[in-house]
């Protein structure tokens, strides 16, 4: 189970594997396929792997069909996939001029597989099969805010129940039941981001930690009982970043790639600012942390490093612009926008990186995922395994 990839984020939801080698010169290409438009990531274990994209687009792109598909892990051939066509609700809109994609990357949880789509559709299937087991239609059951670009939050399990990001009328987070789909609990509603649901121990109680619209907030991971809410700065932008979680009740939090970066220390009750960073602001991308910094790419295109002791910005460096990131033991893989892999080292005293390897040709917005020795990544246009031997 160490081995497998089974959420957004990985074993640890921080895209990070401390034990694991980085990779030394080129990786090899195992196999590549095509795959359609979609930035969920891509979970699974050394059989299979999931993910979500969308094909057949009207000509106006805002209709099409989005697909959900399991892949034989050592070939890339489907085992099973699963059609349902969507078109974009009122006020959502594709960026980019691309068409819908989907965003949130799956759960693969005790052998089900659950999956949010661009417009709020929350499917669970039967993970060897693809048989379907329950859905739920997050707008009109529950009244969830649809999400300008699409919903992208990933879910998370916890206690044996699916949470979910619902954002809206009825509730921030929602715990649905794995077997059938049944609510568990509602925490209080507050408008939806872009950001997924973490877990984090506070004195002894586990706490979901949410970034919404307005504020990032703190409940009870067993019933969603409210706990704290730091409020955020409101530019009337829905916020983006996934906040990082750190030891000693630390999380990371940046907004809509105008506020800055800010670090608290959670305690039962409150959040409380450690130091505040207005000058160099993470945003779409994930980050990453070593013991010492913390590291993301800018809105000004280049990858920076803040000290996790009092946010000073130490360096940054130009070339990994839109880069998604993941940390293997002391080393960095950036995954570049346009799929350039590079391997590189953090220290305070800068950034020393290896020469990048052209891995996809597409535009790449999607963290890679790591299963055993193999590294899987996605751009618009196609999925690939490259072994990290």
């Amino acid at each position: 189970m160490a081995n497998n990839w089974l959420q957004y984020g990985g074993p640890n939801r921080d895209f990070s594997l401390p034990q694991a080698p980085a990779p030394r010169g080129a990786p090899t290409v195992r196999w590549r396929r095509g795959l359609g438009e979609g930035t969920a990531g891509i979970v699974g274990d050394e059989k299979a792997l999931f993910t979500l994209y969308a094909e057949g687009f009207n000509k106006s792109r805002e209709a099409g069909v989005e697909v959900v598909v399991s892949l034989d892990a050592a070939t890339g051939k489907t085992r099973w996939e699963h059609k349902t066509p969507v078109a974009m609700l009122p006020k959502q809109e594709s960026y980019t001029s691309d068409p819908i994609r989907p965003q949130a990357t799956p759960l693969l949880w005790q052998g089900k597989l659950l999956t949010l789509g661009f417009t709020g559709f929350l499917k669970c299937f039967e993970a060897a099969t693809g048989k379907i087991l329950w859905e739920r239609d997050l707008v009109k059951e529950l009244d969830a805010t649809p999400v300008q670009f699409g919903f992208a939050a990933s879910p998370l399990a916890y206690d044996g129940a699916f949470v979910v990001h619902v954002g809206g009328k009825q509730a921030t987070l929602v715990a649905f039941e794995p077997r059938d789909g049944r609510i568990r609990w509602k925490s209080a509603p507050a408008e939806p981001s872009y950001a997924s649901p973490m877990r984090v121990r506070i004195d002894g109680e586990d706490q979901l930690v949410q970034l919404t619209r307005d504020a990032l907030v703190g409940v009870a991971a067993k019933d969603g009982a409210a706990r704290w809410s730091y409020p955020m700065p409101k530019l009337g932008l829905t916020n983006v970043p996934t906040p990082l979680v750190l030891p000693e009740q630390r999380v990371v939090i940046s907004g809509q790639g105008v506020l800055g970066t800010r670090l608290l220390r959670l305690t039962k009750n409150a959040a409380t600012e450690v130091w505040v960073n207005t000058k160099s602001t993470y945003f779409y991308c994930n980050w990453a942390a070593t013991r010492e910094l913390v590291l993301g790419c800018n809105n000004g295109g280049f990858i920076s490093a803040l000290r996790l002791t009092d946010g000073q910005e130490l360096w940054r460096e130009r070339g990994q612009t839109d880069g998604n990131l993941l940390q293997l033991g002391d080393d960095t893989l950036f995954l570049r926008g346009d799929g350039l892999l590079t391997r590189g080292r953090a220290t305070e005293g800068g950034l020393k990186t290896e020469p990048g390897v052209p891995l996809l040709t597409g535009r790449c917005w999607t963290p890679p995922t790591v299963i055993g020795e193999l590294f899987y990544a996605r751009d618009n246009k196609e999925i690939l395994a490259a072994s990290l031997k």
